[in-house]
């Protein structure tokens, strides 16, 4: 429900502004900051931002609830951009295990990862599902997410992955904050199958009968395609982007999580909005493909969990002209909710500046998901979506546990309920 709500005396307004584009190079560096500023949200969308005093002259109204945020910042809601709720099952003991030495071969050949999903997913119930989903929901948004993306993938039938966008579209319809929903039938090539080329006979269902089926079925916003060695290969990747771009469904990449794969080129020529890891996407391509429109999420969570040997190389990116966007990964082997600690976190791990993840994390993530006309800037005439934190200015964020900081979220200008209590 759309609320009115005036937030005054903030001591910084980190506006964001939207500029048409996702922002790169110098641009992802901005904030634009207004300082002893106000924030005025009525039905739901932001009608001004500016100075307290000029504000409340105009808007001031003793019957819409105000928030004092003297001393305090206020940003733009975040946006997880990235992430697999809908699972079944538990893999922490995995963890446990590559903690203890093991490699993820060895994890794998003990009955592990992805897969056990998989299995354990298309066991669970419905019920099960949704419950462990809704909470997964209301724990980002106390890490300070008003708008998330969610992927299906621990099916991989055209029948269970049917089912997931269901639930996701069950889910969508009760979440207190706006959900995208990804088709992502390419996640890895199931166990199961009985073909003499697995990897081809997959690719050609997901080419196929199963993004047919998804487009009829009219739920999924954008179709994910893994792109990684052992997994898919760039040209089977293309193949399916192709068709899924021909059925009007748009696309995003999982790209080099495990291995330099070429995923990075692949998604950017064949015009997927996102590619997404880039741990180990090449220098080399980096430079090579240059300046583009496609953008790079980059998931610090997932490179810690992994223990992978190296980092994307997010510096690199902005500075050759790609939009750098933040994510959690939150999915059956991360359970990291808080996009706010990811942020936080993300300055350190990839050497980039608090307002380059800032901007990843909000307008740049807004624009890999399609929502940038409604989300991701404290813009007049998007939702009245914003977090206040309790700091001054954003870059203190970046010196301690950023969720200790947090001190409302607030979606289409109410107020979410952040305590675990609630």
């Amino acid at each position: 429900m759309a609320g009115n709500l005036n937030i005054v005396n903030a001591s910084s307004v980190v506006a964001v502004t939207d500029g048409g584009r996702a922002r790169a190079g110098r641009a992802q560096g901005e904030l634009d900051i207004v300082h002893d500023a106000a924030v005025i949200i009525r039905d739901g969308a932001i009608r001004a931002v500016g100075s307290t005093v000029e504000l409340l002259d105009q808007w001031g109204d003793d019957d819409v609830p105000t928030i004092d945020a003297s001393g305090k910042t206020v940003m733009p809601g975040l946006i997880d951009c990235h992430s697999h709720p809908l699972f079944g099952g538990d893999r922490h003991d995995e963890y446990a295990e590559r903690l203890g030495g093991a490699s993820l071969a060895q994890v794998a050949a003990g009955g592990g990862g992805i897969w056990s999903s998989v299995v354990a997913t298309r066991n669970a119930a419905d019920d099960v599902l949704l419950d462990r989903l809704q909470i997964a929901l209301l724990r980002m948004v106390r890490g300070g997410v008003t708008c998330a993306e969610v992927k299906s993938g621990y099916g991989l039938t055209v029948a269970t992955e049917l089912h997931q966008l269901e639930l996701l579209q069950r889910a969508r319809a009760a979440s207190p904050i706006e959900l995208v929903i990804t088709f992502l039938g390419a996640h890895v090539v199931p166990r199961d199958l009985s073909d003499a080329d697995p990897g081809e006979a997959y690719t050609n269902l997901v080419a196929g009968e199963m993004t047919e089926r998804v487009v009829a079925q009219g739920i999924a916003d954008f179709q994910d395609v893994t792109v990684e060695d052992g997994l898919f290969t760039p040209e089977q990747a293309a193949r399916i982007i192709a068709r899924s771009h021909a059925l009007g469904l748009r696309t995003r990449v999982h790209a080099d999580a495990w291995k330099p794969s070429l995923g990075w080129r692949t998604a950017c020529a064949a015009g997927a909005v996102s590619a997404e890891h880039l741990t180990y996407t090449d220098d080399s391509e980096i430079d090579a493909v240059g300046a583009s429109a496609t953008i790079a999420v980059v998931l610090p969570v997932a490179e810690l969990i992994y223990m992978t040997d190296r980092r994307a190389n997010a510096r690199r990116l902005i500075d050759t002209g790609v939009p750098l966007a933040i994510s959690t990964d939150y999915c059956s082997s991360i359970h990291a909710t808080s996009l706010l600690s990811t942020m936080t976190m993300a300055a350190p791990w990839f050497r980039i500046t608090p307002a380059e993840a800032i901007v990843g994390a909000t307008l740049n993530a807004a624009y890999s998901l399609g929502v940038q006309a409604r989300r991701g800037s404290l813009d007049v005439g998007k939702r009245g979506d914003a977090i206040i934190v309790d700091c001054p200015h954003p870059n203190e964020l970046f010196l301690g546990l950023a969720d200790e900081m947090l001190s409302a979220v607030i979606v289409d200008g109410q107020l979410m309920p952040i305590s675990p209590a609630t």
